[in-house]
């Protein structure tokens, strides 16, 4: 099996998404509306591309159809929720089919969302796939309802629901990416899944046919050796932000040391001429880095707007209990925190040059590593709205 190394598949992502200025087109397991379509399209806004989809429903036809129209298939390939983690359908698919390049791997989390035909109506039965419908267990029974399995899928279930098929009081369970598909739809309840760490790694990939069918035992084998190595690009991308998390949530440590000298000088938190300051020496950065400028703009502004909370923050606690008698040196901390704004825009220029843009998957890690006291959840969310927004400039030569 031909797998792809991190250098391997920035230089064949580059091909895929740049090749005649379309990206090539991809056959999609399932229908509109799944959890892989989900998928592709958080893949999609990492890369800044837009995918020729062809929606094929079952693993098998959709690596056949890849096959013959020598293009990409995309899957799932493992959920956490499951025995074993292998999902069975492309287990039974891999003794037929084996991979032979790897271009991309997403591990995101199942959020189980249900739609109704209005926000108000009783709800007394739940439609989606028998699959789906294991996973709501717990939701199922708080509200004592009824199910219909529906094999053929969630997006299925939408569609009855949205085309009036089911009795009055049932709602379609499955992904909240159904609302794009049927926007008649309401949305009534989001997060209803039994477990909160539920995710399923997909695979951008290349597949052949085999030249005969193997046993059950080697398709798990092959397919945990795919799932190894969608693992590891998985992981290194996280590593790579993780990093990136690390500089900011330091850069935000140093503010009880700023508000400190600032209360021991009797000076204003807020310091609009140093703000302009710190906004000039990252644009320059940025430029020279081929980041857009508007994008790194709007997240510096961020980052000194969750800094100014923080002083704020020190600063009420201190009205009660005292300024605490500790010495704090500007000079220092100004270096300190120029030298961690820089390497921030470093970071994190290299994160978007291999491994595409920040996106939402990621906010757990973010979360996670943003420790820093006085810092609210909602400073965090604005925060990485912010640095999710921030781009690379097209048709740039960085000169950094």
């Amino acid at each position: 099996m031909k797998l792809p190394f991190v250098s391997r598949l920035i230089a064949l992502l580059t091909l895929l998404f740049t090749f005649a200025g379309h990206a090539a087109p991809v056959y999609v397991q399932a229908g509109p509306g799944s959890f892989n379509h989900a998928a592709l399209d958080l893949l999609e806004s990492r890369q800044n591309s837009t995918y020729q989809r062809q929606y094929s429903g079952t693993p098998e036809k959709t690596y056949a159809t890849a096959i013959k129209e020598t293009t990409w298939a995309f899957s799932a390939l493992a959920n956490s929720t499951i025995d074993g983690q292998l999902v069975p359908a492309i287990v039974n698919a891999m003794r037929n089919y084996k991979v032979t390049e790897l271009g991309a791997a997403v591990r995101m989390p199942i959020e189980m969302c249900v739609f109704g035909v209005d926000q108000t109506s009783t709800i007394t039965h739940a439609a989606s796939h028998p699959a789906a419908l294991k996973q709501i267990g717990l939701w199922l029974n708080t509200h004592q309802l009824l199910t219909i399995p529906v094999p053929k899928g969630t997006n299925e279930a939408a569609r009855l629901l949205a085309q009036g098929q089911f009795q009055q009081g049932t709602v379609a369970v499955g992904s909240c990416a159904l609302k794009s598909v049927y926007p008649e739809l309401t949305l009534r309840e989001v997060g209803v899944q039994d477990n909160a760490d539920n995710h399923t790694l997909f695979a951008l990939m290349k597949v052949e046919k085999r030249p005969e069918q193997i046993s059950e035992d080697q398709a798990r084998t092959a397919l945990a050796q795919v799932v190894k190595q969608a693992n590891i690009q998985v992981k290194t991308r996280a590593d790579s932000a993780q990093v990136l998390f690390s500089h900011i949530n330091q850069r935000l440590a140093q503010m009880q040391s700023v508000a400190l000298f600032k209360a021991h000088k009797h000076r204003p938190i807020e310091d609009l001429s140093r703000e302009a300051v710190v906004l000039s020496k990252a644009l320059e950065q940025a430029r020279q880095q081929c980041l857009d400028t508007a994008s790194v703009e709007a997240f510096f502004q961020a980052q000194m707007d969750a800094a100014k909370a923080i002083q704020y923050r020190y600063r009420a606690q201190w009205l009660a209990e005292g300024v605490p008698d500790k010495d704090a040196d500007l000079v220092q901390l100004r270096n300190t925190l120029n030298q961690l704004g820089a390497a921030i825009l470093e970071v994190l220029t290299h994160h978007l040059a291999q491994h595409g843009n920040l996106t939402p998957e990621l906010g757990p890690i973010f979360n996670t590593e943003l420790v820093t006291a006085n810092l609210t959840e909602k400073d965090k969310r604005k925060l990485y709205n912010a640095l999710q927004s921030v781009r690379r400039s097209e048709h740039c030569q960085a000169t950094g």
